[in-house]
C-alpha cells in the first residue's frame, strides 16, 4: 500500500509539473476583479468630446486603500490649450466621481504654454499631489510645479521653477522624486555647449533649496572623464535610495570611437548634492557597449543596486532605412559596477514578437518586492492595420525571462485593447506600479480619429502557481 501511494504521489507531482497552471492563477494575466472595459482593463475618457478628446496618461500612483491616481494630459477642444488631467479610480477600476469635478481634475499651467507634458506625479505626506510639468512659452523651455489637494482641488497657480543661474532648460524628458523630508528633487535637461542635465532640489512650495549642490542645483555636463569633450545627455529617471542618496539614470554619449555612441549612464549624488565618489568612476558609470541605447526608466533594488530600462536602437541600411527598437535593461550594483551576470554581460534585450522587425519601446521599469523585474511599454502589432499593443515583460533578478508570467508562459504580456476601428490602434504603457500583489500600468489607447483615452491595466503578479518558480 505504501509503494502504491508513493507511485501515485509521483505521478500527481509529474502531472502538476507538466501541466500549465490554470489561466486564472497565472501571473501576467488581467485581473478579472478590476476594470470597466474588459477584465483587468479600465478605459477613461477624461473629457468626452466627439470632435477632439486626446487623453494620454503618463503616471500612476497606488494609494494605500487600493485606489489609483492617474495623471497625464488632455486636449479636448481645438480652441483651448492642452490641460493637465487627473482621475481617481476605486480599487475595482471604476472612476471615482467624488474626486475633483465629476471624477476629474483639469489644471491650466500658465498662459501661452505649448508642448506641455506631465513629467512626474508625486504624492505628499498630507495626501496632496505635486505635478512636475514641462512646456514651452515663446520658444523657451520651462518647468512648473502644480499642487492639487487630496480631494482633487487645485491649490493656487502653478509655480515656475527657474533654471540654474546662467543656464536654460531645453525641451526633453524631465523627472522628479520626493525625498524623505518631502523636498522635490528634479532632473531636467539644460542647454550647454553640449547637452547637460540639471539636478535641483526644491522645498514643497517650489522655492529653491539653496543648501543643495551649488545654490540649489548641480549640473552634470558629462558622464565620462575625457577632458575637453562635452557629452550629449538626456533624462532617463531619478530616484532616492535607502541612504538618502540621489540616483540618476540618463542617456549619454560614449566617446570611445570617432562617432559617439549613446549608452546608458548612471550617477549618484550625496544628499548634499555633491557627487558620491564611492560610486562607479568618480560618481558615475557608463554601460560599455557598441549598441545604441536610450534610457527611459530607473528602478532601485533592496540593496540600492539599480536597473536602467530603455531601448536598443538600430537603423537598418535598407531603402528607405528602418529604425528597429527593442527593450533593453542593464543592471548596476550598489558600488556602481555593471553586473556582468545580468543578461548578456550586463545588458538584457527583449523582443516581444518573432518573425518581424522589432518595434518595441520600454517606458517604465519596476522591481517587485521579491526581486523580479517588470519592464513595460508597447510593441508593434502584426498585420496590415499597424498600431501598437500594451507590452510588459518580467525577468528574474539575473535577467532570465520569467516563464511563469504572461501569455502562454512566454515571460511577456501583450495586451491589445484595439478600440479604434479603421484608425490604427495606439495602445501604450507609460508608467507601472506594484500594489497589493499586482502590477498596475497606465497609458493610453486610441479609440478613433482625434480620440485617445486613459488606459489602466491590472495584472496578477503574486507568484501563485508560478511556472517560473525555481
Amino acid at each position: 500500500m505504501r509503494r502504491y501511494r508513493d507511485c501515485t504521489t509521483l505521478l500527481l507531482a509529474a502531472a502538476l509539473h507538466l501541466a500549465p497552471p490554470p489561466l486564472a492563477a497565472r501571473d501576467g494575466v488581467p485581473d478579472p476583479a478590476f476594470g470597466n472595459h474588459a477584465p483587468g482593463v479600465s478605459i477613461i475618457d477624461v473629457v468626452a468630446n466627439p470632435a477632439i478628446s486626446i487623453d494620454m496618461a503618463r503616471a500612476v500612483l497606488a494609494l494605500p486603500d487600493g485606489r489609483l491616481l492617474v495623471g497625464g494630459t488632455s486636449a479636448y477642444a481645438s480652441n483651448l490649450p492642452t490641460a493637465l488631467s487627473l482621475v481617481r479610480l476605486d480599487a475595482n477600476g471604476q472612476r471615482d466621481m467624488a474626486f475633483g469635478d465629476g471624477g476629474k481634475v483639469l489644471v491650466t499651467v500658465a498662459p501661452g504654454v505649448v508642448l506641455q507634458r506631465l513629467a512626474a506625479l508625486l504624492a505628499t505626506a498630507d495626501g496632496g499631489l505635486r505635478l512636475l510639468v514641462t512646456g514651452v512659452v515663446g520658444n523657451v523651455s520651462r518647468l512648473w510645479l502644480c499642487h492639487v489637494d487630496a480631494a482633487g482641488v487645485v491649490q493656487g497657480a502653478c509655480v515656475e521653477l527657474p533654471a540654474p543661474p546662467g543656464l536654460s532648460f531645453r525641451l526633453g524628458r524631465a523627472a522628479a522624486v520626493l525625498d524623505d523630508q518631502g523636498r522635490i528633487v528634479t532632473l531636467a535637461p539644460i542647454i550647454l555647449p553640449g547637452r547637460g542635465l540639471s539636478v535641483a532640489r526644491w522645498q514643497i512650495d517650489g522655492s529653491s533649496d539653496t543648501s543643495f549642490g551649488n545654490g540649489g542645483a548641480i549640473t552634470i555636463t558629462r558622464f565620462d572623464e575625457l577632458a575637453g569633450q562635452a557629452s550629449n545627455n538626456s533624462v532617463g529617471d531619478v530616484k532616492i535610495d535607502t541612504q538618502g542618496r540621489i540616483v540618476v539614470a540618463a542617456t549619454s554619449e560614449l566617446h570611445t570611437t570617432s562617432i559617439p555612441v549613446p549608452t546608458f549612464a548612471a550617477a549618484r549624488l550625496l544628499a548634499s548634492g555633491q557627487p558620491d565618489t564611492t560610486f562607479g568612476d568618480g560618481g558615475a558609470r557608463l554601460v560599455p557597449t557598441s549598441e545604441s541605447l536610450d534610457a527611459t526608466a530607473l528602478a532601485l533594488d533592496a540593496n540600492d543596486g539599480l536597473v536602467i530600462g530603455g531601448n536598443r536602437l538600430v537603423i537598418t541600411p535598407t531603402s528607405p532605412p528602418v529604425l528597429e527598437s527593442e527593450f533593453a535593461l542593464a543592471r548596476i550594483d550598489v558600488d556602481g559596477d555593471v553586473d556582468v551576470g545580468f543578461g548578456d554581460a550586463g545588458l538584457r534585450r527583449i523582443v516581444f514578437r518573432s518573425g518581424m522587425p522589432p518595434d518595441d519601446a520600454c517606458a517604465a521599469v519596476i522591481i517587485q518586492p521579491d526581486g523580479r523585474i517588470a519592464a513595460a511599454g508597447h510593441s508593434r502589432a502584426p498585420g496590415s492595420t499597424g498600431g501598437f499593443d500594451l507590452a510588459i515583460a518580467r525577468l528574474w533578478p539575473d535577467g532570465r525571462l520569467d516563464e511563469g508570467f504572461g501569455n502562454a508562459g512566454s515571460g511577456r504580456f501583450i495586451g491589445p485593447i484595439d478600440l479604434a476601428d479603421g484608425f490604427g490602434n495606439l495602445d501604450a504603457i507609460a508608467a507601472i506600479r506594484w500594489h497589493d500583489q499586482h502590477l498596475v500600468a497606465a497609458g493610453y489607447a486610441r479609440s478613433g480619429y482625434d480620440q485617445d483615452e486613459f488606459a489602466v491595466v491590472r495584472l496578477r503578479a503574486d507568484g501563485l502557481l508560478d511556472a517560473g518558480f525555481e
